[in-house]
């Protein structure tokens, strides 16, 4: 099948198509070249056990295809629970929801299900491209250890999020400065001394001379090593690599030479080099005891595989069913592993008398394993409550000797509420990142793994969180972001902000770029330094990729305007809406709505009153009069040149500024800056901020050139004025024009000259409605937007669009002309400034944009190099 015949879209978290993360998948064939007949005999050639039956995958392709899928990815969801929905389906085609966690595994996923779709009985699929597929797939998908912790914290409303680095995956626990990571148990306070002691023989040395009890071994280097080294000590003996774990290479009970030497070669041949322990063999029972942040937490006691005969079937019938408990896997999927039929196996049968074809009487216990491992087969027992104090301490020193906040050491004892000073207790390894299989096989309803989490985060849970604020909108999204962004570093030393101008970090950028969405927001939840996060979120991401975040303290919704109607198929501004909806959804303390946009009003529905904090500039709407009878948090504000932000509680007042005293509203001129403000204000007090604290943040905003950058940014001040902004649509466009009027009456200009174009993928009335919106400027330049992707619209379609507009003034209308692309016109446009001319540049292309009008006033040299200021 051609990839051209299929689609994928990946979604994080919450998106339009279900409140989970996932894909929404189109599979085209028109001839159906791919059949189903051998596709369960593959699955089973698969490294892994699967939650599917023969039967489920009989039929169609495309019946087959969607429980195929699920049962591939089955690793790549929490909620086992979720299910996959078909959307759409004809004869040649089928359309999908495959809930994943990590939705990237989707296009993985379905390149292995099209795989193994394409054999035939007679020429089955390549098994060496099945198995690359599948660990790819793998790589994408939960381990055990961290699914079991990921459900812990869940549980216990601790943020958590899988984080993949090349070809390491990590789980974090916590978000920003209050993150935690873990790489399986082994975590981010792992000492480097501490690491050493993965090798066995480092472990022995540092140990022995604690006083801990250990068993006599040796390290040896080669064959004839080892078994000089077991005359030694006497036989039997153990032999294991000095640095290897799961019980991989382990061999106990290696009676003479022979033996030895048989598990000498098969370790070498299974790719552990030397050197090798030998090991004095001591008697009584395996136990795995957990320590995390020096307290044991839990200990199990683990036994062998074994069976009990039914005197009917011969062993390797027997064993092949024992494997077909649905709780035993390959690998690390279950709890327990199914037992291998191997030459290992093949030789301990033979120590107790045995073969794969023998049939021992009816309850023969038979052993399948020397080894206690889970992941040989093994299954435990839990033992947590009867561990003698002193055996506690044991475990509690060696784990304070080592240094480590998690370790499993491997202790053989006759009986652990026995203390071990009495004898017949030996530790025998620490493990650094021991899995949690023993104890949770032992105790499947344990809540192991919620005290593991507690004893990493810290008994106060909410610590685990940092403040987190989402701002959406049709406009004004970015000077809210800022405005927030800066109100709360009055309480927070490390505030992250991502947005459409980039990514900043204590208001200093450290990335540029359209940054706004979840996948840098996600990025700046894995950073130690950020201390509270806001995120701007634009229609685009929101709609193609999900809202990429679980939740969020608060969110802001500015407006829904016609900006982006059109778009992906959003046709009306109540579509728009129901999209940027998802943003209220997820905030879990206070949400920020316009009160005199009805959709963004509508949003409050369903919510309690406290959660809602509503922003309006008619203090006589019906709205905000009746919340504020309910004791809500309404934010007022006048965007004239004298006006004002108030925050009311109620009827009680709780802050009030004149905007003229925002620097960044360059004396009230920029009226764009008061609803800003409002809404940050109300949400930052939303989230629990001092108001009077908020009110003497906000007389510095402005002091900072980030505060400015791409919105009424001065380039030049003397001998005229150069501005560079932003404007996207007529209410934007006003604004620009209500900063020019009023600068006018601040100031004396010569002229109020303006460079001016418009996205081309906007409508024609769109654009019109933007020339309109220009009266009171003396020139306008019409130009080219300077998209460099080819354009639906011809060229200087969009400037004579804004001719239009501007002609539709009548006899007040700026004079206007055609100047080509924004970019290529700078030097024109800088060229016909004279001193005395307030001049503004709208631009979407900040950066270059900037980059160019600074360029252009210096090589033109028109304003004289004692007088320009540059900044």
């Amino acid at each position: 099948m051609s990839k051209s015949n299929i689609a994928i879209s990946r979604f994080r978290c919450r998106n339009r198509f279900s409140a989970e993360a996932g894909a929404l998948i189109r599979i085209q064939s028109d001839d159906l070249p791919l059949q189903s007949q051998g596709v369960w005999i593959w699955l089973q050639s698969l490294p892994s056990i699967f939650r599917i039956t023969e039967q489920e995958l009989q039929g169609s392709l495309f019946d087959v295809l969607v429980p195929l899928l699920m049962a591939l990815t089955e690793q790549a969801r929490l909620d086992l629970d979720a299910l996959a929905r078909v959307i759409q389906r004809s004869d040649d085609a089928v359309v999908f929801w495959l809930p994943l966690d990590e939705p990237r595994a989707a296009d993985v996923a379905v390149e292995l299900a099209l795989h193994g779709l394409s054999g035939e009985s007679s020429n089955p699929p390549d098994p060496k491209r099945s198995l690359q597929l599948w660990l790819k797939l793998k790589s994408l998908s939960w381990n055990q250890t961290h699914r079991y912790l990921a459900l812990a914290a869940q549980r216990l409303d601790v943020p958590v999020m899988p984080v993949h680095l090349g070809g390491t995956s990590a789980l974090q626990l916590g978000q920003g400065a209050c993150r935690r990571l873990l790489r399986e148990t082994l975590t981010d306070r792992t000492s480097l001394f501490s690491s050493q002691c993965g090798d066995k023989a480092v472990l022995h040395q540092l140990l022995a001379t604690r006083g801990i009890p250990l068993p006599v071994q040796r390290l040896v280097k080669t064959a004839d090593e080892a078994i000089a080294a077991a005359v030694e000590l006497g036989w039997p003996v153990v032999l294991k690599p000095s640095k290897a774990g799961k019980g991989r290479g382990v061999w106990i009970g290696l009676r003479d030479s022979d033996e030895l030497l048989r598990a000498w070669q098969n370790n070498i041949d299974s790719g552990f080099g030397a050197p090798h322990l030998i090991q004095q063999v001591v008697n009584g029972h395996d136990h795995r005891m957990l320590v995390v942040n020096g307290v044991l937490l839990a200990t199990a006691q683990r036994r062998p595989a074994e069976l009990c005969a039914d005197g009917i079937h011969c062993l390797s019938y027997q064993i092949r069913i024992f494997n077909q408990d649905p709780e035993r896997g390959k690998g690390y999927e279950r709890l327990f592993n199914q037992v291998k039929l191997d030459a290992r196996l093949e030789g301990l049968l033979a120590t107790q008398g045995l073969s794969f074809s023998s049939i021992p009487a009816e309850g023969t216990m038979v052993l399948l394993s020397r080894a206690a491992n889970l992941s040989q087969g093994g299954y435990s027992i839990d033992c947590s409550k009867t561990v003698h104090s002193d055996n506690r301490r044991l475990a509690e020193d060696v784990a304070c000797l080592l240094g480590t906040d998690v370790v499993g050491l491997d202790v053989m004892s006759d009986d652990l509420s026995v203390s071990w000073r009495d004898g017949g207790t030996w530790l025998l390894e620490a493990n650094l990142s021991p899995g949690l299989r023993p104890h949770l096989a032992a105790n499947p309803g344990t809540d192991l793994c919620e005290r593991f989490i507690r004893s990493l985060c810290g008994p106060d849970l909410l610590k685990t969180k940092i403040p987190i604020a989402l701002v959406t909108g049709s406009v004004g999204k970015t000077t809210t972001t800022r405005v927030l962004a800066h109100l709360l570093r009055s309480t927070h030393d490390r505030v992250a902000l991502s947005s459409s101008t980039g990514m900043e970090l204590d208001g200093q950028v450290i990335r540029e770029g359209d940054l706004s969405g979840a996948g840098p927001a996600r990025r700046l939840l894995t950073d130690k330094r950020v201390e509270a996060l806001v995120v701007e979120i634009a229609r685009g991401g929101l709609f193609k990729f999900g809202l990429g975040l679980d939740s969020a303290d608060g969110a802001i919704i500015t407006c829904v305007d016609d900006n982006h109607v059109g778009f992906d198929g959003i046709k009306t501004r109540e579509q728009m809406a129901r999209v940027k909806g998802m943003v209220a959804q997820v905030a879990s303390r206070i949400v920020v709505l316009n009160a005199d946009d009805p959709l963004v009003l509508a949003m409050a529905h369903g919510r309690a009153p406290q959660t809602v904090a509503l922003v309006g500039c008619d203090p006589g709407a019906a709205a905000l009069q009746q919340h504020r009878q309910v004791g809500g948090l309404v934010a007022l504000f006048d965007a004239s040149p004298d006006g004002w932000i108030r925050l009311f509680q109620g009827d009680v007042l709780l802050m009030q500024i004149c905007l003229s005293e925002i620097p960044a509203s360059q004396g009230g001129a920029v009226m764009a800056l008061a609803p800003a403000s409002a809404f940050a204000l109300a949400l930052a007090v939303g989230l629990g901020q001092d108001p009077q604290l908020l009110v003497t943040q906000l007389r510095s905003f402005g002091l900072e050139s980030i505060h400015s950058a791409g919105r009424f940014e001065h380039l030049v001040q003397k001998p005229l004025e150069l501005l560079l902004t932003w404007a996207d649509g007529e209410k934007a466009m006003r604004s620009v024009t209500h900063y020019a009027m009023v600068r006018a009456r601040q100031m004396t200009f010569r002229r109020k000259m303006l460079l001016l174009s418009a996205p081309n993928k906007r409508d024609d009335s769109y654009i019109r409605a933007v020339g309109a919106a220009t009266a009171g400027f003396d020139q306008v330049f019409c130009a080219e937007w300077g998209d460099p992707e080819p354009s639906i619209r011809a060229t200087d379609e969009v400037p004579s669009l804004l001719m239009q507009g501007i002609s539709a003034i009548g006899s007040e209308a700026p004079k206007a002309r055609v100047v080509g692309s924004e970019l290529e016109a700078v030097e024109e446009f800088v060229g016909a400034l004279q001193p005395g001319d307030l001049a503004i540049v709208t631009s979407f292309f900040t950066k270059e944009m900037r980059q160019r009008l600074n360029k252009a006033c210096h090589l033109l040299g028109i304003f004289g190099s004692t007088n320009v200021e540059i900044h």
